[in-house]
Parts: structure tokens; C-alpha cells; sequence
């Protein structure tokens, strides 16, 4: 990697780094872009050649937080696999909870571009395909709906419940919302 090639992944880290801060020190809506080119010590503009627009650093923080789910993958029985995902999804709501908002706003945001953009930056859909790709081969999925729909839906289902629990039902446990959700919907998948 050059010189210049590292001072720009620096300098996209510490925008990065600075702006994760201020989005928990001020929540998500009073942090602006000129904060968060100050406290990267770099300017509006530069700012907005490393992330156009500040919901994107949002959705990267997400996507970050979430490698590790990868590891649910490990389990071999694929619907105790979905519910480990789930459970870590669960544990990341409630430590994240006053993101979950802003990050369903750009999940579903009105330009279906910066949406889609979104949407396919998190790594959820493609874990959750994989687990249930192996229940289909065990004969444990129904077969009638392709298994993109179904991961989509358990996504959506993840993500309604997330938002659900974040915005009036916070007196809930976020980790028995999500168990239960993912009952309902994985007996409508069931074989």
C-alpha cells in the first residue's frame, strides 16, 4: 500500500472513529457532518470524499458490529443457528438502541438507491440464506418459496422487530421479542 493509500484509509477511519463517538455522546440526529469533520480534523468537503451522506458511516458501524455473527454459522442444526443469530441481533439492539431509528430510516429510505445501498451492506440476509439453504437440504424449509424470499423475510422480520422494540416497547426484552418473532415466522417456513 503507498503512502498516499494509507493517509486516506487513516484519514477514513478517523472520520469513522470520530463520528461513532458523537453519534453515541450526541445521538445520531444532533451530530452533524461539520461535527464530525471537526472532531476528524479534516474538512466538510473531505468529509464527503470518504462518506456521502452521514447515515452511511451509520450503516458501516452496523455492518462492522455484526461480522461476528458469522460464527452462529458454526452451529450445526440450522434453526438453532438462526436463533443464536438472533439472540446476538438482539443483544446488539439493546446496546444499540438509540441507532435503531436512524438505521430503519435508511433501510428504508425514499431514495431506493442510498435503501438498496443500505440494505446490502449488512451482512444479515446472506447468514441467514446460508442457515437456511442447510434446511432445505434437510428437508426441515418448505421448498414452495425460494430461499431468497424466505431470508428476506426472516430479515424483515428482524429488522420490524428491532424497530418496533426501539421506538415503544422498550419495557419488553428485546431478546424474547426477538425469539418470538422468529417462532412465528420459521413455523410459516417449516417443511
Amino acid at each position: 500500500m503507498s503512502v498516499r493509500e494509507k493517509q486516506k484509509q487513516h484519514r477514513r477511519e478517523r472520520i469513522y472513529q470520530e463520528a461513532v463517538k458523537l453519534f453515541f455522546a450526541k445521538g445520531f440526529a444532533e451530530t452533524t457532518i461539520i461535527d464530525i469533520a471537526q472532531a476528524a480534523e479534516v474538512s466538510r468537503g473531505t468529509f464527503f470524499n470518504y462518506y456521502p451522506y452521514k447515515e452511511m458511516i451509520l450503516v458501516d458501524y452496523v455492518a462492522t458490529s455484526l461480522k461476528d455473527l458469522h460464527c452462529c454459522l458454526e452451529i450445526a442444526d440450522p434453526i438453532e443457528a438462526l436463533y443464536a443469530i438472533f439472540a446476538r441481533l438482539a443483544d446488539f439492539v439493546e446496546h444499540n438502541r438509540a441507532l435503531i431509528m436512524p438505521l430503519s430510516y435508511e433501510l428504508l429510505n425514499p431514495d431506493s438507491e442510498r435503501s438498496k445501498v443500505a440494505f446490502q451492506a449488512l451482512p444479515l440476509v446472506s447468514m441467514i440464506r446460508e442457515a437456511l439453504g442447510r434446511g432445505l437440504e434437510q428437508g426441515r424449509i418448505r421448498q414452495d418459496f425460494s430461499i431468497e424470499r424466505l431470508s428476506r423475510s426472516l430479515a424483515n422480520v428482524y429488522f420490524m422487530t428491532a424497530l418496533q422494540w426501539a421506538a415503544y416497547l422498550p419495557d419488553r426484552s428485546i431478546h424474547e421479542e426477538m425469539s418470538k418473532q422468529l417462532t412465528i415466522a420459521l413455523e410459516g417456513m417449516a417443511a
